[in-house]
């Protein structure tokens, strides 16, 4: 990893309120579940958990940043966690807040499809539920509401 991912602009987000006290609260008990996602499932020590995006109690995107990693590209990571199953992946090609949901609906839709089609999941990433196509097909429309509903509201504005 050549360059960490820019903080300055997060959370990101078109005209979502993160200073209503019920909304705060909410996003505080997403970033203390990612925390805890990510810690269980990390051998490094989180420096630092930026929120990035939110929509709660739907989802929280979240950058994670590791003291002391084991190699550079481990520095950071995103997390997702909320109402859908958790996930932690790298930030190389995804740079941006709509880029990293995109790949999570990417990565949880692969898991789906293989579901559905009776495929191996050794390599899909592992979702913590049982693998049964209701689970899959439940998935499959959390997937269709973030790609239609939440990442537009992740994306750059353009115009004015």
């Amino acid at each position: 990893m050549d360059m960490l991912i820019d903080t300055s602009d997060l959370p990101f987000g078109r005209d979502l309120d993160y200073e209503s006290a019920d909304e705060v609260e909410q996003l505080d008990a997403l970033a203390a579940e990612a925390k805890a996602f990510v810690q269980n499932d990390s051998f490094a020590r989180i420096s630092k958990l930026t929120l990035a995006f939110g929509v709660v109690p739907i989802l929280g995107l979240f950058l994670v940043r590791f003291e002391n990693p084991r190699k550079p590209e481990d520095t950071e990571r995103w997390a997702v966690v909320g109402d859908l199953p958790s996930m932690h992946f790298e930030t190389d090609d995804t740079p941006t807040p709509a880029l990293a949901l995109r790949l999570y609906c990417a990565i949880a839709q692969d898991w789906a499809d293989n579901v559905i089609a009776g495929r191996d999941l050794s390599d899909s990433y592992p979702i913590e539920v049982a693998p049964t196509p209701e689970h899959a097909e439940m998935l499959l429309g959390r997937i269709a509401f973030i790609r239609q509903e939440v990442i537009p509201l992740a994306e750059p504005r353009t115009g004015p």
